[in-house]
């Protein structure tokens, strides 16, 4: 790559901006599902597990019940868990809602069955985006507290970064369940002012439009989408990056140098 050209000095001078935009902060703020794991992969499989289970009891076509899992749980997660329930009552319930619907018998050595076999399997697949742990550690090494705000309940957002080995990176979780507020519903406030910083002390990064970027934004938290198979542009409003490791690329590189990684990717 010619390090000379007008489109990579214009290029590096939008990652040294960037680069300075975080310096100036505290705190860098996380999502967690989807953004720093790959939660839809892990839980797909969970749900998964437990149809087939369902299936092989009953012979309820899998396709038939996830079907109707699918609306179930659109409709019990649509208050972000923010009651304060743990993750085990939340499953049980969609369980038996959907055990319900196909007037299916069940007993609690049943439900234990499946959510034993959903927990399981959920652990099983979690696993961290690519880049997630080397940005994470990128972060810390520049001096920088963690916060993880994410929606869910807190004692499976409690096992998942334990799981993942990155417990040691995050100085706070903070979820809607222990907050009892939606991210679209006050979420980022109350974080804030439990740990005392302002909006201008941290910066975002998450995976959804809706639920990270737009009430993040709106709280005038400097906030990065990761946007994963969409356009990105570090011009955009936020600044979109495709993965967590070109995320790292940037916050590594130098200010005014130059290295060995192309940003022809973004969107000049």
């Amino acid at each position: 790559m010619d390090t000379n050209s007008p489109s990579c000095s214009v290029s590096q001078d939008k990652v040294s901006r960037l680069r300075a935009t975080f310096l100036e902060k505290s705190w860098i703020g996380f999502d967690l599902d989807d953004t720093l794991h790959e939660f839809r992969r892990a839980s797909s499989a969970a749900v998964g597990k437990v149809l087939a289970e369902i299936f092989e009891r009953y012979g309820t076509p899998v396709a038939v019940l996830r079907e109707e899992y699918t609306k179930i749980l659109q409709t019990s997660t649509a208050n972000a868990f923010s009651d304060g329930k743990t993750s085990f009552h939340y499953r049980a319930e969609r369980f038996r809602l959907l055990l319900d619907h196909f007037s299916l018998p069940h007993d609690a050595e049943l439900m234990n069955q499946l959510l034993e076999s959903y927990e399981a399997t959920l652990v099983a697949n979690l696993e961290l985006k690519c880049g997630a742990q080397g940005l994470l550690s990128t972060i810390k090494s520049m001096g920088k507290k963690i916060v993880v705000i994410t929606e869910g309940p807190q004692d499976a957002q409690e096992r998942t970064v334990d799981a993942l080995g990155i417990r040691s990176y995050i100085e706070f979780l903070a979820t809607t369940n222990h907050f009892r507020a939606s991210k679209t519903d006050g979420l980022f406030p109350r974080v804030l002012e439990h740990l005392g910083m302002s909006s201008g002390d941290v910066a975002y990064i998450g995976d959804s439009e809706q639920r990270d970027m737009q009430p993040a934004t709106a709280e005038s938290i400097f906030s990065i989408h990761l946007a994963e198979g969409k356009n990105v542009s570090l011009d955009s409003c936020p600044p979109r990056v495709s993965t967590l490791k070109e995320l790292q690329h940037i916050l590594s590189a130098e200010d005014g140098g130059t290295s060995d990684r192309s940003y022809s990717s973004f969107a000049l």
